[in-house]
């Protein structure tokens, strides 16, 4: 009799316990509840979730949002899912101000339901990111984190030619002027230092970079032989300012012309941007602006032996360039770094001014100031690669670069007119090292 009496008894706990078991499982797999014998209750379900709101409108931008987040999920992108999770995050704090919808909030504290809703649907979803996706997460900690370094760049880079002097056919009078240039192409090097970072929640990258670029050309001419023509060497403000020599036999000759061009630019820029996933390569489409200041000084002097002359032309021009920068740049990761490639193009906001001068040997030097604003626009193109895991601390990258510019200054001397300031075109291509650290 107790032995049967045991018996039963163990089967109900046994069958109570199932019940138990089957209840909890039912509850996390059961369809939302069902409000519409009560409108006071929460009647829209965010979809494939088990989160009831009372606005419709909330409900179906919060199924977007889940929507987005599983997509994410899927693919574990970070950037996809911060940017789903974020309509929840801000949503949970302005129920109230969101009374629209097919169902308006009926009591004054319903919209406090809503709120806590959203706030256990973020929880949710950020748990679901975190199963599925957290690891992976960890090892693209680099794009929560700030980084600072340092680099150095050399190429070579064609600039626009200065040309001086001239000659004075002794026949016909015709005059050509600049016939002798200076050097116009050189190395260029230079460093830089700046910085970089991602803020998730506005899904925002930005860096900021101060570079400082120099470049000599220099050209030796041992002599300079009008052959039986005219020497001119036009003066800044024109006209007389300038000389005319005659050859009278071959008096006119200019020995040791020497030219030396130096060229000196800071340049500091900040650029921002909202990256995004496509596949295995991420996208950074930035805009941003830019400061530069280029100093331009250059020399060109000469020894006239035969009229007992010696000459010198000193310009020295300074440009500042206030410009807007827009461009992308697209990343391919691969183990332990990434491939990158980009451009941009400049529109820059010239202001140009300086001085254009000449000393000859008995009479006083003829200055002329020179000006010109202008508006060109420049660009670069660049391709590189990155070595060190997106965990790593220190990485080291390395980069060329396409780079154009319009806005060098030229100095026209045409022996009537005063020196006139011209913005023209230079290019150059650039290789850079850069080692950068993680914090």
């Amino acid at each position: 009799m107790m032995e049967r009496v045991f018996l039963r008894l163990r089967a109900i706990l046994a069958g109570a316990a199932l019940l138990a078991a089957a209840g909890q499982i039912s509850a996390a797999e059961a369809a939302p509840p069902d409000n519409s014998h009560n409108p006071a209750l929460p009647q829209f379900n965010v979809v494939g979730t088990d989160v009831m709101l009372h606005n419709s409108v909330y409900a179906e931008e919060a199924s977007k949002a889940v929507a987005d987040a599983r997509r994410a999920n899927a693919e574990c992108s970070e950037m996809l899912f911060q940017q789903s999770v974020a309509w929840v995050d801000k949503n949970q704090y302005d129920a109230l101000s969101r009374q629209g919808g097919a169902t308006p909030y009926i009591l004054a504290d319903t919209y406090g339901q809503d709120t806590a809703a959203l706030k256990k649907l973020a929880a949710d979803m950020r748990s679901e990111w975190a199963a599925r996706c957290g690891e992976k997460s960890e090892a693209r900690a680099d794009t929560n984190s700030y980084a600072a370094g340092a680099g150095i760049h050399w190429g070579r880079i064609k600039l626009p030619t200065l040309s001086y002097l001239g000659f004075e056919d002794a026949l016909t009078l015709a005059q050509t002027i600049g016939v002798v240039d200076g050097e116009d192409e050189g190395g260029v090097a230079g460093a830089s230092i700046g910085g970089e970072g991602f803020v998730p929640d506005w899904n925002l990258w930005w860096s900021a970079n101060l570079t400082r670029s120099s470049t000599n050309v220099s050209s030796f001419n041992a002599t300079i032989d009008p052959m039986g023509d005219g020497l001119l060497i036009p003066g800044p403000l024109g006209g007389a300012s300038g000389f005319a020599l005659p050859s009278a036999g071959g008096l006119n000759v200019v020995n040791n012309a020497e030219f030396d061009g130096n060229y000196d630019w800071l340049d500091f820029h900040a650029k921002f941007g909202m990256p995004f996933e496509c596949g295995a390569q991420v996208f950074m489409p930035f805009f941003g602006i830019g400061l530069t200041r280029g100093d331009t000084d250059a020399r060109f002097s000469g020894s006239i032996p035969g009229y007992a002359r010696d000459f010198e032309y000193n310009t020295g021009i300074r440009v500042d360039t206030f410009s807007f920068l827009a461009g992308t740049n697209v990343v391919h990761p691969f183990k332990g770094g990434n491939l990158h490639a980009g451009g941009l193009l400049s529109l820059d906001l010239n202001d140009a001014e300086g001085t254009d001068r000449l000393s000859f040997t008995g009479f006083p030097d003829s200055r002329a100031a020179l000006d010109n604003d202008d508006t060109t626009v420049g660009g670069r193109v660049w391709a590189g690669a990155t070595f060190g895991a997106a965990e790593s601390p220190f990485k080291l990258s390395v980069d060329v670069a396409w780079i154009h510019a319009a806005n060098v200054p030229t100095v026209t001397r045409d022996g009537t007119n005063p020196s006139r300031l011209n913005l023209d075109s230079a290019d150059a291509i650039v290789g850079a090292l850069r080692a950068s650290f993680r914090f």
